[in-house]
């Protein structure tokens, strides 16, 4: 059946869901049609965008409350949306509480595997962050990634940032007829964690040795 109203949170996550999307509607069926809005659901791990539709109540005098994302002690609790007697007011989304997050759980010394493919990938999409849950909380931008056999979108969210940690933005690059993604991840400024990006610079530090004693050699 149908979850009643206050009906109990059947997802809780620490990872905000994305600002909801912006829909356009196609033209009712009929008159006895309601619109239901398309909202973040949290599968596989993630946030998943379900799209909206039209949909007919289950009776004539019930209209349809919206599903909801509220925000309790630091974690995000998912309500479903469910039908309801015209008249009904819903609930009341519930008055954010912030908690000091975690560290972020990334190994030490443990680089993120790298993806490469054949297909460039598609520009980045817009994106309008939600409010910031709390001044520890940075804003992970959403990104290409490539699952199976095409690229997908991962949305942006706000995440909890451990005290020390910074993020680093995943990267795509183009290395001949192919592109390389580099993963996001958590490090420490001090160089704690992944230190990914020394890696490059020690490559560049020594493709510039090499094209150093390559133009001593043409001089010469």
């Amino acid at each position: 059946g149908r979850p009643p109203v206050g009906a109990a949170p059947v997802v809780r996550v620490r990872v905000a869901p994305p600002a909801l999307r912006t829909e356009v509607r196609m033209m009712a069926p009929s008159p006895r049609h309601v619109w239901v809005g398309g909202y973040w659901s949290w599968q596989g791990g993630r946030h998943s965008w379900v799209a909206g539709r039209w949909d007919l109540p289950p009776a004539p005098s019930q209209v349809w409350v919206e599903a909801r994302w509220a925000n309790e002690g630091g974690e995000w609790l998912f309500y479903p949306g469910y039908w309801a007697p015209a008249g009904t007011a819903a609930p009341p989304p519930v008055a954010p509480t912030y908690v000091q997050p975690t560290p972020p759980a990334y190994p030490v010394g443990a680089p993120p595997a790298e993806l490469t493919v054949t297909l460039q990938p598609p520009p980045p999409r817009p994106e309008v962050p939600p409010p910031q849950p709390s001044p520890e909380h940075v804003w992970v931008a959403g990104h290409w990634d490539w699952e199976g056999q095409q690229y997908v979108w991962r949305a942006g969210h706000w995440e909890g940032r451990g005290r020390g940690w910074i993020w680093v933005a995943p990267t795509w690059r183009q290395h001949g007829p192919h592109w390389k993604m580099r993963p996001g991840h958590w490090q420490r400024p001090d160089g704690d964690g992944w230190r990914g990006d020394r890696r490059d610079r020690d490559d560049d530090r020594g493709r510039g040795h090499e094209r150093g004693r390559k133009h001593d050699r043409d001089r010469d």
